[in-house]
């Protein structure tokens, strides 16, 4: 997996009574961004204690990548139904990666132990 260049995190804010239709429409979504040639990984994230909030993260090796996604068919679908789904309008904010860093070891005990 290569390191991404873009991040994409989202806040969703569904309706009580939607949120099987909303989590479909997520699951859908996630699912089909997977499939693109640029997307480095796409999660969808739950609250149990707050059923009808979902966060996505998606990365993309570039901000070309992300800019494709937009104009797929499960993006396009995905915004012609969202609306009627949610409480109120998500919180969107996109990260340009400068640099990465991977750990040497998967659970460091301190900082200083990232590479």
């Amino acid at each position: 997996m290569s390191d991404p260049a873009v991040i994409v995190v989202a806040d969703l804010h569904g309706l009580t009574g939607r949120v099987d239709e909303l989590s479909g429409l997520l699951r859908d979504l996630a699912a089909g961004a997977r499939t693109e040639r640029e997307c480095v990984e796409y999660r969808v994230l739950t609250d149990h204690d707050e059923p009808g909030d979902f966060v996505l993260i998606s990365s993309w090796e570039s901000e070309a990548g992300l800019r494709a996604h937009y104009t797929t068919v499960h993006y396009r679908v995905y915004r012609s139904e969202v609306a009627p789904l949610l409480a109120r309008p998500s919180d969107v904010v996109v990260h340009r990666v400068s640099s990465t860093v991977h750990a040497l070891d998967p659970n460091p005990p301190d900082p200083g132990l990232f590479g």
